[in-house]
């Protein structure tokens, strides 16, 4: 339910955008929400490694250790928000003169400054937040969370459209959108540690230092996965901005969103089945995990591979009609597009379970490899190809360095655990 609605918001709210905004300050709008995606890094994988502490303890029923872990990881959480939100009020101007070097709109110049310093504090002020999904996920309770982001995704419609009415500028429909979000997640933190969970409210108290240290024991591998990942999922707009044009941004972003509906069902197993993993793991349910694997794979592939067919014949014409002719990309972005999504949707299957039990060096050092080389063929082929060359470039460097060394290293998780049962 809160996929559909977050896909029916998007589908309302694009040509809606784009038609206020126009071509440009859309494109700045997308880059901006890439930036604070991007950002997500900051938590320094602290968010991952409570998911997969908190199964644990699940596991063995130990309430205690669950309270201390969560009231560990806020703390820390606080005090890196409070560093980002010195940093962001700081620096936003010269973020958005290095985004936006060649912007030609006069308002969009005079806006990107002010939508960043509030992108970036909003940001900040959501970032301890995002303890509450963590705790409902690691209980495998994230149908709960879908209902706050269903909220969220209700506020995010509304703020446009009131910005739309009173005829409000670019940091305005930053403040409102962001602003929905950080009031959702505040009212399910409230509910979370009032009344559904009240034994693992956070307090001064639940500080340990040892857990602080078995939080970063793991954490530091997240962080740097999760630098790896964000490179290769949000650096796309940045470099298109940067080199290209925010102009530019709009009809990759709106093919990006488009093809990923090819991969929503995925996206949805994705964070249920981790720490279903991470418990089916501690017990040692071997035969389970080997199962939902072996099923997730097939059904990913299938159920993917069905809808991107469907969209490399008329995503284009779809787009047109949906977002404007502005909008629609070459045919070459779209069949690049369709051969990332379709490669995503099986990999998203085995990096699961290598996130959810703890396999991660690995992962540390080909997502490294990948997100350097998809970095840097995203900044040459964008020259030679403009938007196309992008999206080709990180196809290449996952196919190159990436998806092979996953699937060896699942197989030898699941050997592992045939060996050890």
């Amino acid at each position: 339910m809160a996929r559909v609605l977050a896909i029916g918001v998007s589908v309302v709210s694009v040509p809606l955008t784009i038609g206020y905004l126009g071509g440009e300050r859309y494109g700045a709008w997308v880059t901006i929400v890439s930036v604070i995606t991007f950002l997500s890094i900051t938590d320094f994988g602290l968010a991952s490694s409570l998911t997969n502490a908190l199964g644990k303890a699940q596991a063995e029923d130990a309430h205690a250790v669950g309270q201390r872990l969560v009231s560990s990881a806020l703390f820390m959480l606080s005090l890196i928000a409070v560093a980002v939100l010195i940093a962001g009020n700081v620096l936003a101007p010269r973020i958005a003169a290095l985004l936006f070097p060649n912007l030609q709109s006069p308002l969009a110049r005079v806006e990107i400054a002010p939508a960043i310093m509030i992108a970036l504090s909003i940001f900040a002020l959501n970032l301890p937040l995002i303890v509450s999904s963590r705790v409902l996920a690691a209980y495998q309770e994230s149908a709960l969370t879908n209902f706050w982001n269903m909220a969220g995704s209700v506020g995010n419609l509304a703020a446009l459209l009131l910005v739309i009415w009173f005829r409000g500028g670019l940091p305005w429909l930053v403040f409102g959108c962001f602003g929905f979000g950080l009031a959702a997640n505040l009212a399910c933190a409230a509910w979370l540690f009032g009344f559904r969970k009240p034994w693992l409210r956070p307090n001064l108290a639940g500080i340990d230092s040892g857990f602080v240290r078995t939080l970063f024991s793991d954490g530091w591998k997240f962080f740097v996965i999760g630098i790896g990942w964000m490179v290769n999922w949000q650096t796309d707009n940045m470099v298109i901005a940067h080199f290209l044009g925010a102009a530019q941004v709009t009809p990759y972003a709106v093919t990006f969103s488009l093809f990923a509906i090819a991969t929503g069902l995925q996206t949805l197993a994705y964070p249920n089945l981790w720490p279903a993993y991470t418990e089916a793991y501690a017990q040692r349910d071997y035969e389970w995990i080997r199962k939902t694997l072996r099923s997730n794979f097939k059904f990913s592939f299938f159920t993917t591979a069905a809808i991107i067919a469907l969209l490399t014949i008329f995503g284009g014409e779809i787009i047109r009609l949906w977002a404007g002719v502005a909008a629609v990309p070459p045919f070459s972005v779209i069949v690049w597009m369709a051969l990332w999504r379709l490669m995503l949707s099986t990999l998203l299957v085995g990096s699961c379970l290598l996130n959810a039990t703890g396999h991660l060096k690995g992962m540390t050092v080909y997502g490294t490899v990948t997100a350097v080389l998809n970095l840097m063929l995203s900044i040459l082929l964008a020259k030679i190809y403009g938007i196309t060359g992008v999206i080709a470039a990180t196809v290449i460097a996952f196919a190159v360095a990436n998806y092979l060394p996953t699937f060896l290293e699942v197989r030898s998780v699941l050997r592992k655990c045939i060996a050890d049962k």
